[in-house]
């Protein structure tokens, strides 16, 4: 769910200058011939849970529009709607978004019942039936990397990330790097999960040199990465190639795996009834 607070208000307060838009029509940030683009919209096509971040990508999106917005006014004017090629291709994906959003809205009413739930003798017993399965063909890590904006805030992260256990960790490290907080809490959120060393697209070589030489619960040095941009990283997890994940490190992606399977089988019985009703 986005956040509604001061990013939001930066937003709104922004998307006028944006549109260069004024006079009667204080909701509409953009125009382009008889189209307008109004704020909500706009709002309810990007993000906007960082302020800074979320006015580029409404300036971007703005942009988009007004060019699209154009060429669309330029086929009416030549006729391409009233093609019937044109018109057949309409009616294809509007069938095709109404049915997406129809499994979407089933699926979150299912996700909501508890449909997809899984349950820890699920996830064991799905372990045991593949002994040799989440064996790893290369390194795995559990890496959480904190980025920070100067010097100052790499040496708080450090030792944040040294001293603090529970749940006040995240919000330790947003007060910490304020510009990173978003970023950070991604990164948290992300590191906890083992994952193959190849696939952490590290930064730069002096990352991946330091990697090597970390242990479990390591936290690393400040590696500079620009001069606006640096980063400490943290060794939560680590399992050799040619080792079997435990059931505690590989149980999230269990649960990925069996929910997955569950909401095709609800696919299943969603188009199987259909089909019954509408044959």
């Amino acid at each position: 769910m986005r956040r509604l607070s001061n990013p939001l208000a930066a937003l709104i307060a922004g998307t006028a200058c944006l549109a260069g838009c004024g006079g009667s029509g204080g909701d509409v940030v953009a125009r382009s011939g008889k189209l307008e683009l109004t704020r909500g919209e706009l709002l309810a096509s990007i993000s906007y849970d960082d302020a800074a971040d979320s006015l580029v990508a409404a300036s971007m999106f703005i942009e988009d529009w007004r060019d699209m917005a154009a060429l669309y006014q330029s086929a009416l004017e030549d006729g391409v709607d009233r093609e019937p090629e044109t018109r057949r291709l309409i009616e294809t994906a509007s069938r095709q978004i109404t049915v997406q959003r129809f499994i979407d809205r089933k699926m979150a009413d299912a996700s909501g019942s508890g449909l997809f739930r899984i349950d820890a003798s699920e996830v064991r017993a799905f372990y045991e039936r593949h002994p040799d399965g989440f064996v790893c063909s290369e390194p795995h890590v559990a890496l959480v990397r904190y980025y920070a904006a100067s010097a100052g805030e790499a040496a708080k992260l450090r030792t944040i990330a040294i001293e603090t256990r529970g749940t006040r960790l995240p919000d330790r490290i947003a007060e910490a790097a304020p510009s990173y907080a978003e970023l950070n809490r991604k990164s948290v959120s992300a590191g906890r999960r083992l994952r193959p060393q190849s696939r952490l697209f590290l930064e730069n070589t002096r990352m991946r040199s330091m990697l090597r030489d970390m242990a479990p619960g390591d936290v690393s040095q400040a590696i500079p990465l620009n001069d606006s941009l640096i980063v400490v990283m943290q060794l939560l997890d680590r399992v050799e190639p040619g080792r079997r994940m435990t059931l505690d490190q590989c149980r999230g992606d269990i649960e990925e795996l069996l929910i997955v399977e569950k909401q095709k089988q609800y696919y299943t019985t969603l188009l199987e009834k259909a089909r019954e009703t509408y044959q």
